[in-house]
């Protein structure tokens, strides 16, 4: 890993929170699995990021910014640099368009279910389909997650970025190329914070839409053990569970890694899986649906490391 004295070098005189050396990242990541980071660094506010990343920079050491370690699995060797963890970076507001309609911003590190009741609670709809998505808004922008046939391209009116060159970059939502489980945003940016543009509702009916998808998650999904969420990228009109479900793959296990039983596109923790685990019981369901399907599943988490 990046020798911990590099890091101190870089870091150690403009990080305002903690910095934790050879850090395992199974006690963040939500699937609870992980080697550890060179440095898992606790990011405060905006101004510091851009300095750290120009710090690491200058010295070629890796990073990689995370949300809520809901949608990464870091491979058992470790990761070889630092982590910035954006969790500081989680302030929200809003204000109205010239237009008329309403735009709430949010940092890249607040969470999507602080994102969802701060738009309930102003009686703003639009938001509703993320209700019950773990994730940040940061991790949601960039693989522009989705559910319930809207995607957050669908309100998404600005980003604003981190260059690869440390510049700070407004785009508005017509410059940004989206796709399936992709922002087409450039690979070394950082997403800093995004504008969504909502609407007037009724505050009753939006909660009552929260209410009725968080039920239909928790009904739907293994949420008792830990889960990284979907593994796979969904198929052109066909869902990538109903897929592992009909290779008959549904409890197949790797240790304590097992595709759940209630949810075939979602791998469970059983209680001792390792990164290890997990990326074997993905080959497995990969090699299986490329051998009697002819298809190449693509997974929808990201995966950074080494073995």
């Amino acid at each position: 890993m990046a020798d911990r004295s590099e890091i101190q070098e870089a870091l150690g005189d403009i990080v305002t929170g903690k910095i934790l050396y050879d850090e395992p990242m199974s006690r963040y990541a939500s699937l609870c699995v992980g080697g550890n980071a060179g440095a898992l660094v606790f990011v405060e506010s905006e101004k510091e990021l851009i300095e750290i990343v120009l710090r690491l920079k200058e010295r070629k050491i890796n990073f990689i910014p995370v949300g809520n370690l809901t949608n990464i699995i870091v491979r058992d060797g470790g990761y070889r640099g630092a982590i910035l963890l954006m969790k500081g970076l989680r302030k929200i507001n809003c204000a109205s368009t010239p237009e008329g309609d309403y735009c709430i911003s949010a940092q890249s590190g607040a969470t999507l279910s602080m994102l969802v009741s701060f738009a309930a609670a102003k009686a703003l709809t639009g938001l509703e389909f993320c209700a019950g998505i773990p994730g940040s808004v940061g991790g949601a922008v960039w693989m522009n997650a989705g559910a319930y046939g809207k995607e957050i391209k669908d309100i998404i009116q600005t980003i604003s970025l981190l260059t690869a060159y440390g510049e700070k970059k407004t785009l508005r939502r017509e410059e940004i190329s989206f796709g399936y489980r992709s922002s087409g945003l450039p690979p070394e940016s950082i997403i800093l914070n995004a504008q969504f543009k909502l609407e007037n509702g009724h505050i009753e009916q939006i909660k009552g839409k929260i209410s009725e998808i968080i039920k239909w998650r928790q009904e739907k999904h293994p949420l008792n053990f830990p889960n990284a969420g979907s593994i796979f990228k969904n198929l052109p009109g066909q869902p990538a569970g109903r897929l592992i479900e009909e290779m008959g793959l549904k409890g197949t296990s790797c240790n304590d890694a097992e595709v759940s039983p209630k949810h075939a596109n979602f791998i469970v923790n059983k209680g001792k899986a390792t990164a290890s685990d997990v990326l074997a019981l993905i080959a497995v369901i990969q090699t299986k649906a490329k051998k009697e399907k002819g298809i190449n599943l693509e997974t929808e988490i990201v995966i950074v490391g080494e073995d």
